[in-house]
Order: structure tokens, then sequence, then C-alpha cells
């Protein structure tokens, strides 16, 4: 009895430690910490004055945070240096004028190379932005006030950088690149950002051959990595300032906190939502990072990329990508001697594995999306697909599932052979995985060893099996947790991962799991089943709309500027009974507010006057057998920014502001040319498109301005608090076609 509890404690403790490691941040340090450390509770002071109201680019407010940390810079003995451009994202359709921040905190070594420390001072349009990004910018002025509270200047050079436009598609970050002269003096880039308001500070994202970079991450300590994000992140269609940074080829890293990704861009992105605890992983890591680069050997050396994770009182493992296929064919070789050794079951081990992955990815698959149906139909409504409790659920119920298989196949084989076909599958997938992707091979290749250790050498088996089990659930849970709850979501692929992965975890620590059941029928899954139903029971009770997950809205005024039409409407993808109410009555829409949302859900109001953009002919020519058509831009007062499409013949080149458009790196491309600039000058914005020769264009340009105007007959219903703006919030949009 007592082997069966401390077997059954053992194993929960590692997978509630792998959990709580993932989801706690530190705790914040307090403003009277000494000045040479970072302490959020100063850090939170600047987010409370630039998350004061919304700042997207192009607003007032925006200048209002510019002049705030050009201030606060100058208060700390640091000039402040302001880069103003015409800015041109390389990875979005999207150009701006932008008003980069830069400080300079000179080494003791000068004329070398430095280190660039990288956040965002832009918000979006719904909501303050207090984590996203005026976290990063309040850690990096803490951690500008803490360097220069030190007694001695560093080796190196620091370099500061606010970038503006970052969510306007990277313009800071790429206008810095291109045309600043300290962009030649970097030596390493560490950029900071936030895809929620809560949780750990991951290291999610580095710059090419990151072996030596990682190395150094070592240093800050109390970190949360793994070379698993990195690999992931690569395949994503996902981008940070760092995407822009990425043209330099220098070490980088990237850091983001992502609990709380109901409240990302959203009205509930305040100070009131953020965790100081996040913003105090954050500067931690940035401060303890920008004192071992900056002490260090600049430039880096260059090395490869590197297999890393972090585990409890180890700290950060880090070793070359090199020794992945080695480590995973050891493993093979193990795993043969294992198997001749066990020889009686394999194969039903191996094939009971396979079927329990199998079920387990389609039940959670199945479970997932019927919490995300059970939960619409429930009074409170809530977003089951973030809930850790109906994580637990689909975790628990692939458990019962795997266990129920295994107990089947007892029939035909004894426990050790069993799992040892459970290794097989483990081994297999570490090998290939090591081939096709170095970076995850972590996760597979050293709980087979330990597996295979055990099962080859019997004289060690409970040592190595406990050693298995502490690497594979100190890692396991922990990264499912991150990714299903945090990043995916329990529905669709994150649903179908927790479910094959508890399978895959399930048939490794076979022979622990049936020591904690004991003589269980069907080795205890029945208690799992029942323990599954009563989780979902306590999530369908607990979930619910909140402020705390609130539901994203977003409301469109849009008028013609060449016709009477206007109409107030909202995505369909945001039709809430809220948005329904505040619009009513939908009907069909005309095709030209597709240019404003594709898929709008709208009724035809009385027109407001507002003022429209437009776009001037300057001058027409013939260069190398191709029109050239320029064009000035302009939008309404007040406007954060104006889209243009051109539309009726091909567009061979386009500049802006006499900037070459370069389209090599885009991450999608329109059938149609179309931009969106940002923060129009007065002046207006020139525009320059070559078409064929003897062609015309249609070319139509649509002002988007924060807010809804006053509609004669229309009342739109406050919001509860559990109804929140999202993105670019509510807006007024005005449409004209023109023809040159």
């Amino acid at each position: 009895m007592l082997a069966r509890l401390g077997t059954a404690i053992g194993l929960l403790a590692l997978c509630a430690i792998s959990v709580m490691r993932v989801a706690r941040p530190p705790a914040p340090v307090p403003a009277s910490s000494p000045d040479v450390a970072f302490s959020a509770e100063r850090a939170m002071r600047h987010v409370e004055q630039i998350a004061a109201r919304p700042h997207p680019m192009g607003s007032a407010d925006h200048d209002r945070v510019r002049d705030y940390v050009s201030d606060q810079l100058t208060t700390l003995g640091v000039k402040p240096q302001l880069q103003t451009a015409t800015a041109i994202g390389t990875r979005y359709q999207s150009v701006g004028r932008i008003q980069n921040i830069l400080a300079w905190l000179p080494g003791s070594s000068t004329g070398g190379k430095g280190v660039l420390l990288v956040a965002h001072y832009d918000g979006v349009g719904a909501g303050p932005a207090a984590s996203d990004d005026a976290a990063g910018s309040a850690a990096l002025l803490e951690t500008v006030r803490a360097l220069r509270a030190r007694k001695e200047p560093l080796a190196h050079d620091i370099f500061v950088l606010f970038t503006d436009g970052e969510e306007a598609g990277l313009l800071g970050a790429a206008a810095f690149v291109r045309e600043h002269q300290w962009a030649k003096d970097v030596a390493v880039i560490l950029n900071f950002e936030a895809r929620g308001t809560s949780g750990r500070s991951f290291m999610f994202e580095t710059g090419p051959g990151n072996r030596d970079a990682v190395s150094v991450l070592r240093a800050a300590g109390d970190v949360t990595a793994g070379s698993v994000f990195t690999t992931v992140y690569r395949a994503l269609p996902n981008d940070t300032d760092l995407s822009e940074f990425a043209i330099l080829g220098l070490p980088a890293l990237n850091f983001a906190f992502a609990d709380g990704v109901e409240r990302y861009h959203t009205s509930h992105d305040d100070v009131a939502h953020l965790n100081p605890g996040s913003l105090q992983h954050h500067g931690s890591q940035m401060l303890s990072l920008a004192q071992a680069f900056a002490s260090g050997t600049l430039p880096r050396p260059v090395t490869g990329d590197a297999v890393f994770f972090d585990l409890p009182i180890v700290g950060l493992v880090v070793y070359p990508e090199g020794l992945s296929l080695p480590l995973a064919i050891l493993a093979l070789v193990l795993t043969a001697v294992a198997v001749w050794r066990v020889r009686r079951g394999v194969l039903t081990g191996a094939v009971v594995t396979v079927v329990g992955m199998a079920l387990s990815g389609g039940a959670a698959f199945v479970a997932g999306h019927g919490f995300v149906v059970l939960q619409s139909h429930l009074p409170q409504g809530g977003a089951a697909m973030w809930s850790g409790w109906y994580a637990a659920a689909i975790t628990v119920l692939c458990t019962a599932i795997t266990l129920v298989c295994f107990s089947v196949a007892k029939r035909w084989s004894d426990m050790r052979g069993l799992q040892a076909g459970a290794l097989v599958i483990w081994t297999l997938l570490a090998a290939g995985i090591s081939i096709k992707a170095p970076g995850v091979s972590y996760l597979f290749v050293w709980s087979s060893l330990f597996v295979a250790v055990a099962l080859a050498f019997t004289r060690i088996e409970a040592i190595s099996l406990w050693v298995a089990a502490a690497v594979t659930l100190l890692l396991l849970p922990g990264l499912m947790y991150g990714a299903s709850v945090i990043m995916l979501g329990v529905v669709g692929a994150g649903a179908i991962a927790l479910g094959v992965i508890t399978a895959l975890v399930v048939a490794l620590l076979l022979p622990l799991l049936t020591t904690a059941v004991g003589d269980a029928r069907h080795l205890g899954a029945p208690w799992f089943a029942a323990a599954s139903l009563v989780l979902a029971i306590v999530g369908a009770a607990t979930v619910r709309n909140s402020p705390e997950h609130p539901i994203p809205t977003a409301l469109y005024y849009v008028q013609n500027a060449d016709s009477s039409d206007a109409w107030l409407g909202t995505p369909r993808r945001r039709l809430d009974a809220w948005s329904r109410n505040a619009v009513g009555a939908t009907a069909p829409s005309p095709a030209w507010t597709s240019r404003v949302s594709n898929g709008l859900s709208a009724r035809r109001v009385d027109r407001v006057p507002l003022d429209a953009p437009n776009a001037t002919f300057i001058r027409d020519t013939l260069i190398n057998g191709a029109r050239r058509v320029v064009l000035r831009v302009t939008g309404p007062r007040g406007a954060n920014s104006v889209v243009m499409r051109a539309s009726g013949a091909p567009v061979l080149t386009a500049s802006i502001d006499g900037r070459v458009i370069d389209t090599t790196r885009f991450r999608s491309r329109s059938p149609v040319w179309a931009m969106q600039y940002w923060a129009v000058p007065d002046s207006g914005a020139i525009v320059a498109l070559s078409i064929p020769a003897g062609a015309k264009i249609d070319f139509e340009v649509i002002s988007r301005t924060s807010g809804i105007p006053a509609i004669p007959g229309v009342v739109i219903p406050p919001r509860p608090a559990y109804v929140v703006p999202i993105g670019d919030g509510d807006v007024s949009v005005v449409y004209r076609k023109l023809r040159f």
C-alpha cells in the first residue's frame, strides 16, 4: 500500500512541478531592492503611464507615449535620439511614418560592437497595451536605470531601441535595419514581446547558429526555454520585430509571455490584468543578459544550432544539434538490447501503443470540440479552449483510454513486454525527429535512453525508470500545458497533441502506473474515466465569460465617399450576442464593403458627415516602356491609417516617399497591389506605381479612424464587462475609388 501511495504521489508531484514551472512567473521584486537590481514594482510605474490609454500609431496618445519614454531616458541621464522615417515592411504590405526612440550606453571599450535591447512602444487601437508592449518598454527603462546605477560601465556598448509601428507591420524595426547608422555596430539582439498578460517569459525564438547565444542564456538563471519552441516557431507564419532584424544575420534571443491570451490585443490588456511577475521575469532576463553579453566577447563566436531545455535544479541544458542523432542511435542500440532480453510481447506493446495514440488523439479532438459546443450552450458562456480544467479532463480521459488498451493487451504479454514495445515506438520517434527536427529530439531521446537502460540492465531498473519518469514528466506535461492551454487551446491541433503525448507517456511509464493503481480493474481505467467526467463538470461549472476571459468584438461604421451608402457592421467571425444587438437586423452589403473586412455582417444606416481620404494626380511619365503614375495620397485628420489598392492593371514596381517596395520577403501575395499606410503625414504620401504602357488603374483609398460617430437613429448599447473591443477596436471607415 505504501509503495502504491508513494508511486502515485511521486508521479503527481512531477506533473505538478512541470506545469507550475511553466505557469508561474517569479515574484516581483519590490522598489526597495538595490539600485543595480531589476524591480518590477519600479517598472510598473512606467507601465501605468504608457498604458494609461490606447496609443496606436497615428494617434495623439502615441505621441504622448513617445514623449514620456524620451523624457524618462533624459531623466536617467541618457540622451534620447529620435529616428523619423517612412518605413516599408518586408513581411507585410504595410508602410508608415515611424518615430523610433534610441539611446546609447557607451561601454569602456569604445568603437567596437554592442548589444541591442529592443521593445516596441506602439500598441493596438482597442486597448492600452499594458503587456504588448508597455511591459517590454517599461522593462527597457528599468534596465537602463539599473545599468546606469553600476559603479563601472560594461565593457561593450548597449544600444536601446524602442521601435514604433510593430503592430502596424514591424515598421520601426525595418527602418532601423535599413537606415540607422547603429545597425552596423550591433553584435547581439535581445527582443521582448508579449502575447498575453501573464505567465513566464519564454525564450521562444533565436537567430541563426544559436548554440553560443543560448549558452550565455544560462547566465540569466531562472529561464524557461526549449529548442522545441524555436523549431516550431520557425515553421509558423508569425512575426515579431526580430523578423526584420533577421536580415542582419546576428545572434538573437526573443522573449514573450503568453498566458491570458484571451486578453491579448483587447481593452483588457491593461494594468489591472498585467501580472507583475511576468514583467519581473522579462526584466531580470533582460538585465542579466545585457550584462553577460556586454561583458563578454563581441562579436560572438560563430556556432551551429543547439538542442536546449531547462530542468529544475539542473538549469538550462545545452548541447550541439550534431549530438542528437548519435544519442538517438545509442537509444536504438540500448532498445535493441532491451527487446532482445524481454522478447515476449514486444510486438503487442508496440501495436497497442500506436492504437492508444490513435484513439487518444481522436478522443481528445472530439472531447475538445464537444467542450466548446457545450460551453457555447451554457447560460454563462465561456471560452472552453483556454481552460485548464478541460485540458485536465482530456488528459485524464486519454490516460483511461490508453490504460484500457494495455489492460486488454495483458492477455498476450506481461508488463515488461508491453513497456518494451512502447519503448520501440518512442525510440523510433526519437530517431526520426533527430533527423528531421533535431531541436525537438530531446523530448523523446532522453526518456528512451533511461527506459532502455532500465529494461536492458535489470539491476538498476528501478533507479533508471524513476529517472526516466522524472525527465519525461518534468518536460512533457509543462510543455503540453503551454502548447495546449496557453498557445493553441484544447481544440483541434492542441487537443490532438495533448491526447497523443498523453498516450505516449502512459505507455512508457506503464510499470510505475501499474504500481500506483495496484490490482484495480482494467488498470484503474474506470477511475480515470470517472475523474475525467468530474473535471469536465468542474470546467462546465466554472468556465464563464468574465473580464478575465472576455468576448472579443469590433464594430465598423463604413461609408462610401462617392455615394450615399453607409453601413454599421461587425466581422462575421465576431458575431456574438452583444454585436448582433448592436448591429441589428443585417442585410446583404455592397461589394465595396469587402475591402473593409471579409465577411462583414452589416445593416444600412444613415450617413454621418466624415472627411474622406483622397489621391491626387501629380505626374505621368513613360520610363523603360512602362507608364509611371505618381499620386499624392492623403487621409482625414485623425485617421490612423489609409489602405491603398490598385486594380485593373498589374503593378510592375512601386515606391512610396521615394523608397522602393521590396516584396521578396512578404508573408503572402495579394492578387492586386495593396498597401496600408500608417500615420500618413498631413502633407500626404507620395505613391509611384509603374504599370504597362497604355493601361489604367482603379485606385481605392480607405481611411480608418478610431471610434464610431453618433449615428442618427442608432443606439449602440454599452459593452458588458466581459465584452471587449479587439485589434483596431471600433473604427470608422471611409471608402473612395478613383481612376488614373
